[in-house]
């Protein structure tokens, strides 16, 4: 598992040293000590008209993918966002809104390596970080919660609005069989299963069980048939 730091910083103090940072490591980094850097390929691109829309987004389910960024030079910002220029606008659009301010935590993952900050540079997001599926239930019932409606969610997440209608039936199971799912003890079909029993502290107990890697695919499909038949 990827370990997660809050790295303090001020704009008076240098960034962290490179030597304790290792590559892709996630950190929790200030928005007032992050800055785009300038090799950032959209550097120059001004602000789009979709960015209001993906600040209200990130309000109701977080940033998706983390930033990549890399460690300030002299002059420069501690951390410096390679990829994210948009994202990093959004959360600069909501601090002026006064939503956060610039003690908002951001989940960024560092390059420190040439070879990383290349690679940061030009690999699209699906090749680097993909959004596991989980991730995807997980802020769709975010987004409902915040009243958006079926295809500002799909833009939102670059999903089609059928796939979103079928995945959203999924957003209200036990958050126990998200994180089973997300780990691999469970395929989408057997969150389905999970989907059509209604108790939820059973749904808790089996995806337990399917964290501990106890699960039987048949009781699963005992416990749906049983809440489908009632």
């Amino acid at each position: 598992m990827t370990k997660t730091r809050t790295v303090p910083t001020a704009s008076s103090e240098p960034a962290a040293p490179e030597a304790k940072l290792q590559d892709f490591q996630t950190l929790r980094v200030r928005l007032g000590d992050l800055d785009l850097a300038p090799e950032n390929l959209r550097f120059d691109e001004p602000v789009d008209d979709d960015i209001p829309q993906l600040a209200d987004t990130i309000g109701a389910a977080g940033v998706l993918i983390a930033p990549i960024v890399r460690p300030g030079r002299k002059g420069e910002a501690p951390f410096m966002v390679l990829d994210g220029r948009r994202r990093r606008m959004a959360l600069l659009l909501r601090r002026d809104r006064g939503d956060i301010d610039d003690d908002h935590p951001v989940a960024c993952q560092v390059a420190v390596s040439k070879a990383a900050q290349a690679a940061a540079l030009v690999l699209p997001n699906t090749e680097r970080a993909p959004i596991h599926t989980a991730a995807v239930i997980l802020a769709i019932g975010k987004f409902r919660k915040a009243r958006m409606d079926t295809a500002a969610i799909g833009k939102a997440l670059g999903y089609d609005v059928v796939e979103i209608r079928r995945l959203e039936a999924l957003a209200g199971v036990h958050a126990k069989v998200l994180d089973a799912f997300r780990q691999g003890r469970l395929t989408l079909k057997q969150v389905k299963l999970f989907a059509r029993i209604d108790d939820k502290a059973q749904q808790g107990q089996l995806a337990q069980a399917a964290l501990d890697g106890h699960l039987q695919d048949y009781q699963l499909r005992a416990a749906s048939k049983a809440d489908g038949s009632a």
